[in-house]
């Protein structure tokens, strides 16, 4: 039934941010809606979310808002950035993500209207604030509405207070004696006097479901004007009502249809097919949306459906009542086939449902690394609260789960717990998510994160790889990613470059924050390697990745601003560099728990950049520093005893001079000026060094350009008198 009243109000939105449609269930919240964007489909863009409890998490929240924006905008292209974003940046979507989707929506030449319908299952504060920056920063363009059970906490004060809101409540809802009257009387084609109709119309006020259940009832009843004396509108009658007069009057081939069905949040033909173990349900689905109000199409193509919610909360009580041993059964085949139809949220929660902690053990196990990859970590931890802890800690696979996720947050003593929890479980074989064996992925953990002495770390990484070497393993890009990091902070730059390649050409282009990881790794190799341009080439492009997706929260994107500084620094850039690698660290002092090598990488080139600048009170304080974090690791510190030696030296003599850095030597360029003291030609140090003779001879030729000299026996004099030798 129409409601034009209604709909001239949400026409109503220009000048407005948002509109909130607020009642209880029952009062038709969705049908307006549905009616709106029918009626407005021609001038409007209309992205709908149908939420549920799976909802309550940001990252899923803002996918599917995403999505459904997709689907209604032209440019095939739209939102495209923001999905990858979104997975790199997560939990902070609000500094990050939001933004590059509000300037997308700027930039559409047609009206937007985004519906969070059955908002009342969002209660994360997290997505609270996601969605009021999100109002908050609309375009002019784009129109928010929530539609609600409840009161959403979205500052709802500021915006009426600005005039930026427009608001349906339940008083504006409720059913009018002229919209009562049509419903029963013209669409129902019941004879109802205006006093019965008066009477049922304050009884109910004005609810629609009851006024639209008491029409049901009215259809058999003999004595309309005694039905409607003796009719309550509570929603404990209407429930009552529902059970003794609806579905007692039902054939008994559709009553058990709709109880079985019951337990579906939403449903399509083949998945109910799957649940009431029969075919034809796609046909069923489509009839009772025909002829009865409380199943509601979800898509324009008739393919998925729900219960209307206070329908829904009958059915499962009736279940529950007449069948209470059913329910299990039946949660655990819809399980199963959304498993197979690839929908694992879905199949999480069927199988929470169903209590049935075995299957949710091997759903998490299997599927997590998707989930956490793109940023969905939220999700996996409410799976796994939904085991208990004497299961989840003694289940291999799902012990390093909680690994991964205290490792990506930073919380080490948690991560050593579980990784001593995996490490002492009797597993053996693959583990469900296709990692090779719970040794590596003991190792690969190890070797990522980078915590532990150098030699602790290159050991960890080639156990991972000797353990999981296929290119298809899931973990094949961080496998690579830790040999090669480990590596090079063990002095191997050469291999450390080939296995760091191999990362990059593994990684997925939805995995930004890894892409950028291997690309700042390449460039402190490139730089070492003595190819400036090739290592500020990687060095950029790892620096655009954190700018295009909004990584600058994420503490991992330290690495480009440090792999940045360390390149504008070999090119004499000294601001630049000292701001790049300053706001590196900055990020790192807030998360101690992160890789020491990557923050002492950062230090060293500080102090080389302070130097440069004459600032020898700054080159102190982050040499301090560095000696501080190295202090730990004095037996097991790779390159780092050499660098920051070679830094007390040059911060010790008094022949620093003005723009020294301009002048100084590269990392490589030390080690080979260090050769040319001794007899080996230019093949073996080539060797010695693992790099090829061309690119000693460049290594050369830059150290006789920046000390000024044109001969080997000058350039070790020149060594010895600046004490880098």
């Amino acid at each position: 039934m129409s409601r034009p009243k209604l709909l001239r109000l949400l026409g109503q939105t220009s000048g407005c941010k948002l509109t909130l449609i607020s009642a209880p269930a029952g009062y038709g919240k969705t049908t307006l809606l549905s009616q709106w964007r029918q009626s407005e489909a021609a001038r409007l863009a209309f992205g709908w979310v149908s939420l549920d409890e799976q909802d309550n998490d940001p990252v899923r929240l803002w996918t599917h808002a995403v999505e459904a924006l997709r689907r209604v905008t032209p440019d095939e292209g739209f939102g495209a950035d923001v999905m990858v974003g979104m997975g790199a940046t997560s939990p902070n979507l609000v500094e990050t993500t939001l933004p590059v989707l509000i300037n997308e929506l700027s930039e559409l030449d047609r009206r937007v209207i985004l519906v969070l319908d059955d908002y009342q299952f969002v209660t994360n504060v997290e997505c609270h604030d996601s969605v009021a920056f999100f109002v908050d920063h609309l375009p002019e363009n784009a129109h928010l509405v929530v539609s609600s059970r409840s009161e959403p906490r979205l500052r709802l004060a500021r915006l009426r207070a600005r005039g930026e809101m427009n608001e349906i409540r339940t008083e504006e809802l409720a059913f009018s004696e002229d919209e009562a009257a049509y419903l029963l009387q013209e669409a129902m084609g019941l004879d109802i006097g205006a006093d019965d109709l008066s009477v049922l119309l304050e009884r109910t006020e004005g609810w629609p479901a009851a006024i639209y259940l008491a029409g049901l009832s009215l259809r058999g009843s003999k004595d309309a004007h005694a039905f409607i004396e003796s009719f309550g509108g509570s929603s404990r009658y209407i429930v009552d009502l529902l059970g003794e007069e609806v579905l007692a009057g039902l054939p008994e081939e559709e009553r058990e249809f709709l109880l079985r069905t019951s337990v579906l949040r939403r449903m399509t033909g083949p998945l109910c097919d799957a649940v009431v173990g029969r075919e034809g349900s796609g046909n069923v689905l489509r009839e009772l949306a025909r002829s009865n109000p409380f199943v509601v199409p979800l898509d324009e193509q008739g393919e998925w459906y729900r219960y209307h919610h206070l329908f829904s909360d009958l059915l499962l009580y009736e279940l529950k009542s007449s069948h209470p041993e059913l329910v299990p059964v039946l949660h655990e085949r819809a399980s199963i086939w959304c498993e197979g139809a690839g929908l694992i949220e879905p199949a999480m929660r069927n199988a929470i449902a169903a209590a049935d902690h075995e299957r949710v053990r091997r759903l998490i196990a299997r599927y997590w690394f998707g989930y956490l990859a793109t940023g969905r970590m939220f999700t996996v931890e409410r799976w796994l609260e939904a085991l208990p802890d004497d299961l989840t800690n003694a289940d291999a696979p799902v012990v390093l789960v909680k690994a991964w996720i205290s490792a990506v947050y930073g919380r080490g003593e948690e991560r050593e717990r579980y990784l001593a929890l995996a490490e002492d479980s009797s597993y053996e074989g693959r583990l469900p998510d296709g990692t090779a064996s719970v040794e590596s992925g003991v190792a690969t953990i190890r070797s990522v994160f980078g915590w532990g002495g150098v030699q602790t770390i290159v050991e960890a990484a080639r156990r991972a790889a000797a353990l999981d070497p296929e290119r298809t393993s899931p973990l094949a890009a961080l496998v690579r990613f830790g040999v090669g990091s480990s590596l090079y902070l063990s002095g191997d730059t050469l291999r450390a470059r080939e296995a760091l390649e191999e990362a990059l050409e593994l990684t997925s282009a939805n995995q930004p924050l890894i892409q950028m990881s291997v690309l700042s790794a390449l460039a402190f190799a490139a730089l070492d390697e003595g190819h400036l341009e090739e290592a500020g080439q990687f060095a950029c492009e790892a620096r655009k990745l954190v700018d295009r997706f909004r990584l600058h929260v994420a503490p991992q994107a330290s690495l480009a601003h440090i792999a940045l500084g360390r390149a504008l620094a070999e090119r004499g850039k000294l601001g630049e560099a000292q701001a790049q690698l300053e706001s590196g660290l900055t990020v790192r002092r807030r998360f101690p728990d992160l890789s020491p090598w990557l923050t002492l990488l950062g230090l060293e080139a500080l102090v080389r950049v302070s130097l440069a600048r004459d600032d020898r009170a700054g080159a102190r304080v982050a040499l301090a520093e560095a000696r501080a974090i190295l202090e730990p690791f004095a037996d097991d510190a790779g390159i780092f005893p050499e660098l920051l030696g070679r830094q007390e030296r040059k911060l010790r003599t008094n022949k620093q001079r003005d723009g020294y850095l301009n002048e100084e030597l590269t990392e490589r360029e030390l080690a080979v000026l260090g050769l040319l003291a001794g007899e080996l030609s230019t093949r073996q140090m080539g060797n010695s060094l693992f790099i090829s003779t061309s690119t000693v001879r460049t290594h050369i030729k830059s150290i006789y350009r920046k000390l000024g000299i044109s001969s080997r026996r000058e350039a070790v004099e020149q060594a010895h008198a600046r004490e880098l030798i």
